[in-house]
């Protein structure tokens, strides 16, 4: 039992409390599957799925200023650097998330690099090691990207999460929208040239989009940077959207379409 609950993210210096049930669990449909090759670029998407919201967020109890302290949105407002925005979301109190984490997940990488990733939440290796994408998962994220010649120092990797959620269960809409603001942050200060969004969660948040992963994957659509206030700032980033490393490694036939989806995203560097 004792090491059940270690894996699920239950300190055990502090007194045991049930994790909070899922509210809204993700569609399989959002992992699952092949979808078309790649299309036609979409319009900017600034559209938020109805659930991922600020106001549902606090509704459901999330980022109250008066329990919580302030939300996600008030913290990401004074951050003009990666190291200040940082130092917020390590004092962010909004996400019950970060009470079962042993440690906040930030990024690991280059913040200069022209690639940014990103995925859905971390896992039992990353709360253990406080870096993204560290475990299996991870180790085949680095090898699809170093198949077409981006080693370490040429990608950026982080999170919609930064909070591993308990025995690496789902996160709820709730979670990622009392976060949302602090990805958006994240993205506007590293400004990549391109977006890559693994997994269905990370392109429905991030895009707006209610499509699941399989028909959202291979499509070049443009993500449209937000300032501190949430504003959309005119700016856009290519985003390419495929499956999550972790689908892969429990469908491995299905590493075909991510190998078109990463030669779509060569031959846009090439150009």
């Amino acid at each position: 039992m004792i090491a059940w609950w270690e894996d699920a993210g239950i300190p055990l210096d502090e007194p045991v409390v049930r994790p909070r049930a899922t509210v809204a669990s993700r569609a399989p449909a959002a992992q699952a599957g092949a979808g078309q090759a790649a299309g036609s670029p979409a319009r900017a998407s600034e559209g938020r799925p109805a659930a991922a919201t600020a106001a549902s967020a606090k509704a459901a109890g999330f980022g109250d200023a008066a329990t919580d302290g302030p939300s996600a949105r008030e913290l990401v407002a004074d951050t003009p650097t990666l190291e200040t925005l940082r130092a917020a979301i390590e004092s962010f109190h909004g996400c019950p998330l970060r009470n079962t984490a042993r440690n906040t997940v930030f990024a690991r990488g280059n913040p200069q690099a022209k690639i940014m990733i990103i995925g859905e939440a971390p896992g039992r290796d990353e709360d253990l090691a406080g870096e993204p994408f560290v475990g299996p998962a991870g180790h085949l994220l680095d090898r699809i990207f170093a198949s077409i010649g981006l080693g370490g120092e040429q990608i950026y990797i982080t999170n919609i999460l930064n909070w591993r959620p308990p025995g690496n269960r789902s996160p709820t809409q709730e979670e990622i929208a009392s976060c949302l603001p602090l990805v958006e942050r994240h993205i506007a200060l590293v400004e990549p040239d391109i977006l890559v969004l693994a997994g269905g969660i990370a392109a429905q948040s991030l895009l707006g989009a209610s499509e699941s992963i399989t028909k959202l994957r291979g499509k070049w659509t443009d993500y449209a940077i937000r300032d501190a206030a949430g504003e959309p700032t005119g700016k856009t980033i290519p985003a390419l959207p495929t499956f999550h490393p972790a689908y892969l490694l429990r469908r491995p036939t299905e590493k075909r379409f991510v190998w078109q989806d990463m030669l779509t995203l060569a031959k846009r560097l090439e150009a």
